[in-house]
């Protein structure tokens, strides 16, 4: 079962606000929102979907759920990944850390580009609040160089972190061109509101939905605050979860914590069921197994070194910059 046809639509009306006025073209080709991508999609009868925060740094042990997707994508390949990005986190994730983007310099050592203050005071700031990548960090190189220079065009930091990762991946072997599309989840949401209470089935299966949610909107200071789901940027964690079901025949893939809250997820489309539309997706929870807690590959000595006293984790991104696609599917 593919997409729901309106919210593909919605998706090629509303795919050039993730970029500035004058963004690069190729931007949208590497997020997968190219014409020839969401047609891929659209026809696709299945697809995987992830859901990643916002950030330029996906650490190991982490990688491997990309990593399982990419290798399911190999052995089925008419499935479509869709990266549904979480761009509503705040600063002080600690298991993503997007305060900071970690890559190999051309000098071969470690550099850290800052993004964003780790004050106490400014730690629940949301990534998608703040202005996009104004320039490229010094000492970039490979595919950091390219990934820095497709930020650029992001109209905001959290898009421009979105970009940064979908370069970095595709260097990576676990993005095939044209197979992976990248969304902001708030999308999802903002397609809920407009939808709901449309004369469609699905615009009353959202109606339905969005009366039993809890909203928060970004305020002035960039924060996420409490609201009805009407004005909401994001839902609640279920309420999120279940517009998953627009996406059509999905297997969602992450790891233990996911498979804990799951059975809420399940048991609000339960109760949804009732208005459902036949042409609605089933969200199905799959566990990815704990194939990759150590890399397949590892850091040179000196940069371990240098990971141990920034204290952060090997990542995919610096696996790149040291083995080039590391991560082809097998």
């Amino acid at each position: 079962m593919s997409p729901d046809p309106d919210l593909a639509a919605f998706v090629r009306r509303e795919r050039g606000r993730l970029l500035r006025a004058g963004g690069s073209p190729r931007a949208l080709a590497s997020l997968g929102l190219d014409d020839g991508s969401l047609d891929r999609w659209q026809h696709a009868s299945r697809s995987l979907v992830t859901l990643p925060h916002a950030s330029p740094n996906v650490f190991f042990p982490r990688v491997r759920v990309g990593w399982f997707a990419a290798s399911r994508q190999a052995g089925l390949p008419h499935l479509h990944h869709v990266r549904i990005v979480l761009t509503h986190v705040n600063f002080s994730d600690l298991g993503w850390r997007p305060y900071a983007w970690w890559y190999m310099g051309a000098d071969g050592t470690l550099h850290c580009s800052r993004q964003f203050t780790r004050s106490k005071k400014l730690k629940h700031v949301i990534v998608g609040s703040r202005p996009r990548l104004g320039e490229i960090p010094e000492g970039v190189r490979g595919a950091d160089g390219e990934a820095a220079e497709l930020a650029l065009s992001g109209a905001d930091l959290s898009a421009s972190y979105m970009l940064i990762m979908s370069a970095v991946e595709r260097a990576a072997g676990l993005a095939a061109p044209g197979a992976v599309t990248y969304l902001p989840l708030n999308w999802l949401v903002r397609f809920a509101r407009e939808q709901s209470g449309t004369a469609t089935a699905v615009g009353r299966w959202l109606q339905a939905l969005l009366t039993g949610a809890e909203g928060r909107r970004v305020d002035d200071s960039g924060r996420l605050v409490p609201c009805p789901p009407a004005d909401a940027h994001v839902l609640d964690n279920t309420s999120n979860q279940a517009l998953l079901a627009l996406l059509g025949e999905t297997e969602v893939l992450g790891g233990g914590k996911m498979a804990a809250y799951w059975p809420d997820i399940e048991a609000r489309l339960d109760r949804l069921r009732p208005q459902a539309p036949a042409t609605l997706g089933a969200p199905r929870p799959v566990t990815v197994p704990d194939v990759l807690d150590q890399p397949p590959v590892h850091p040179a000595p000196a940069l371990l070194a240098q990971l141990v006293t920034a204290g952060i984790p090997y990542s995919q991104g610096l696996a790149v910059a040291e083995h080039g696609a590391f991560m082809t599917p097998r």
